[in-house]
């Protein structure tokens, strides 16, 4: 029997519904068991996403401080968070193109670009633009100079090089920026100085003008530093008179200051004049170290700017000299019922201190080697023996040999005396 034409329509359109609701029906059970082995998280993004700029107009600068980042959140299976998501995954920006001078506010974008990743929400989600014009100024540089030169000596007019610098930046700041700055300090020179100098730029009161660019950023400032007629510096010489006691002797001579600056109202007095001595320091048997505050000895017309004393650090020091003694090995912590027997029984020893210390000391009375036997039993040992000093200056330099040898016996047992018999 054959089917009409209307009735085979309608039964291939109802397989056709049959067919689409059971492919949907296993795609949506899918779906579900997909989900519920890998479910779906909704979470922070866990840093901020920095927020870029793009198409900023040519001759414009942004002048207010934008958020350092975007807070994002997304939804992506657990599985992918565990994969870590990387930033350079996400993008945030905001597009300035066509803006002109001005505050505005713009929209924030963000982009993922990581699947199966859904971007939910991100904050902010726009922000405050200030545009400003972007100009330049050519300023001459001002030098402040800090300090004074050394008495006798007097500071010339600084110069710089280049001596004009640009300041560029927003219209605003650069327009509040009344000099270029270059700060030097000079305080206590005594020739001229050249240096290297950061420039700053600085408003009507002094402060530091921010968000300007100095180009170049440093110039070479010098200040020219001449001597004044009549003044002249000159070293001190100290003058020593005797010796120190035998055994002794001067290890180091400092004063203070080194040098010193003279006056004279005739100028030919100090011209040659290199050098001025103190009066003598007295070091007749001198066993130790002397500090002095010491007058300067000047010549006629001649003063010193300041104190016309100087202090004067001696250093004394005795000779040093070394002996080599040959010494006995005790043995020490021995336990009771034991007896030692140290080979070689003596060792030399090489002494270094002072001359007087060590002509003076009794060595068998001051120094001791001995080795440490606690807590060792019947055998043969190997030790390092330690010497004992007793005068603190006095050091140990060497020991030969470096160890001896110790062997531990029992201690024989004592035999006893027989009793005379007496005579019938």
């Amino acid at each position: 029997m054959t089917l009409d034409a209307p009735r085979a329509a309608r039964s291939w359109k109802q397989h056709l519904v049959n067919f689409v609701t059971a492919l949907s029906l296993a795609v949506l059970i899918w779906i579900w068991a997909e989900l519920k082995s890998d479910p779906n998280r909704v979470d922070t993004f866990p840093q901020p996403i920095p927020l870029q700029v793009r198409n900023q107009p040519e001759g414009l600068m942004l002048v207010n401080a934008l958020p350092s980042g975007v807070l994002v959140t997304l939804r992506a299976p657990e599985s992918v968070w565990e994969q870590h998501l990387r930033p350079d995954q996400i993008e945030a920006w905001i597009d300035l193109q066509g803006l002109g001078v001005g505050t505005h506010t713009v929209p924030v974008h963000v982009a993922v670009h990581a699947r199966p990743v859904q971007l939910v929400t991100y904050r902010p989600d726009q922000v405050t633009v200030v545009l400003s014009r972007l100009v330049q100024r050519t300023m001459a540089v001002h030098v402040k100079v800090v300090g004074e030169p050394a008495v006798g000596y007097e500071a010339q007019r600084p110069q710089t090089w280049p001596y004009e610098v640009t300041v560029r930046g927003p219209e605003e700041a650069v327009q509040r920026v009344q000099r270029v700055e270059a700060r030097i300090d000079i305080q206590g020179v005594r020739e001229t100085v050249r240096q290297q100098v950061t420039l700053q730029a600085l408003d009507a009161q002094g402060l530091p003008v921010p968000q300007v660019q100095i180009e170049p950023a440093s110039v070479l400032v010098t200040v020219p530093v001449e001597r004044l007629g009549g003044f002249r510096d000159v070293v001190v010489r100290v003058v020593l008179e005797g010796q120190p006691a035998a055994g002794y002797r001067i290890t180091n001579v400092a004063v203070h200051p080194p040098v010193v600056t003279v006056f004279a109202q005739d100028p030919t007095l100090v011209q040659d004049l290199s050098f001025v001595e103190t009066e003598p320091i007295v070091l007749d048997n001198a066993t130790e170290s002397l500090e002095r505050l010491v007058p300067l000895r000047l010549p006629e017309g001649v003063s010193v700017i300041g104190d016309d004393r100087v202090r004067v650090d001696i250093q004394i020091e005795p000779l040093e000299t070394s002996i080599t003694l040959n010494l006995p090995v005790e043995g020490v912590g021995l336990a009771p019922g034991l007896q030692a027997t140290i080979a070689p029984p003596t060792v030399d020893v090489l002494l270094s201190g002072p001359i007087p210390v060590l002509e003076n000391m009794d060595p068998r009375g001051s120094v001791r080697v001995v080795v440490d036997l606690t807590g060792l039993d019947v055998g043969t040992y190997t030790l390092e023996p330690r010497v004992e000093v007793v005068p603190e200056a006095v050091q140990v330099v060497s020991v030969l040999p470096v160890t001896v040898e110790v062997t531990i016996e029992p201690q024989p047992p004592m035999t006893a005396t027989p009793a005379a018999t007496p005579t019938p």
